[in-house]
């Protein structure tokens, strides 16, 4: 019998406290994450798969750049990127990303909605754009 009291009293001692996690803001978002994406752009090219590896570099302050590696349906590109995000205390959010096309072009923005885990360490995007189709995960 007193080995069952001190079992419990042990497993008193030793039972996990609840943590809460801290709010999102721009902060969780800071340093270099690689990305994989993948996706298509109907309005633009029906039907032509793209393929995109690259890194994100945020500030901790709501901006990011980076570049990433490409393949439009066999044509190779290397591009730079820069933008801004949002998070919310979710962790949720949006991100505007500057268009690599060539200045001038229809579209000066691509719109994507974030998730993002409570640690910052991994995040998953979609872009929102209509007639586009398009995914990014990247982690630190």
């Amino acid at each position: 019998m007193k080995c069952n009291a001190m079992v419990f009293a042990l497993l008193g001692i030793a039972s996990p406290t609840v943590v809460a996690d801290a709010p999102c803001t721009a902060a969780t978002l800071q340093g270099q994450y690689v990305f994989t994406g993948r996706g298509f752009i109907e309005a633009v090219e029906p039907g032509i798969q793209r393929v995109h590896y690259g890194v994100f570099r945020f500030d901790g302050k709501g901006n990011f750049s980076g570049k990433q590696s490409s393949s439009r349906g066999g044509k190779i590109g290397r591009e730079m990127l820069q933008g801004t995000y949002a998070l919310e205390d979710d962790c949720t959010g949006t991100m505007s990303l500057n268009s690599i096309l060539k200045p001038g072009s229809q579209l000066p923005q691509t719109h994507w909605d974030l998730y993002v885990t409570t640690d910052g360490r991994h995040g998953n995007i979609i872009r929102m754009d209509d007639g586009n189709m398009a995914v990014r995960s990247f982690e630190k």
